[in-house]
């Protein structure tokens, strides 16, 4: 049998303890690690100092706080099997760890125009923050700071020429 090499893999937390009675365990990990867990489709743990493979139940994760999530795996069905991973650490592969890409959006972003779809210029963009895997846009808008949530899905062009990004907002988000 083949063995998964730690140096191939990053430590990316723990398991803390069990949640439940169903085999649900609490898994710790590093902020900065937060959108490779959040990808992750198993994960190695540290047993015996080999590193065994188990793979997450279809929609095995949940994040608990910024740093920790209830993890579901495959066949670990009993509180007490949960409790043998207690304690050990969580590994994912190196080509696997994601870097968080707030940090690109908010050096990109800052200083930026924020546009709607609908409403027009809204102001210029104060912050980018993360807030649990979701990243939010401080902008002023008449006088008052407004959180916009920003994805994928409500973007609709960046304009790197003349700094602004245009966003297809919610409605009832901004008040006319």
């Amino acid at each position: 049998m083949e063995t998964i090499p730690k140096t191939d893999c990053e430590k990316v937390g723990f398991f803390r303890k069990t949640h439940g009675i169903h085999g649900e365990l609490i898994l710790e990990f590093e902020i900065h690690f937060e959108y490779s867990v959040e990808e992750a489709e198993r994960f190695f743990v540290e047993l015996e100092g080999l590193l065994v493979p188990f793979f997450l139940k279809k929609d095995g994760l949940r994040f608990r706080s910024a740093n920790s999530a209830i993890v579901t795996f495959k066949n670990v069905e009993s509180e007490k099997y949960a409790k043998r991973l207690v304690g050990n650490s969580a590994y994912l592969f190196k080509y696997e760890i994601i870097d968080a890409p707030v940090k690109s959006l908010k050096s990109q972003f800052e200083g930026y125009i924020l546009i709607d779809d609908a409403i027009g210029e809204i102001g210029m963009i104060e912050h980018v923050d993360n807030y649990a895997g979701n990243i939010v846009i401080t902008v002023q808008f008449r006088g008052e700071e407004i959180l916009v949530p920003y994805n994928n899905e409500l973007l609709v062009e960046i304009n790197d020429a003349q700094k602004s990004i245009k966003l297809k907002l919610p409605g009832g988000l901004i008040k006319i």
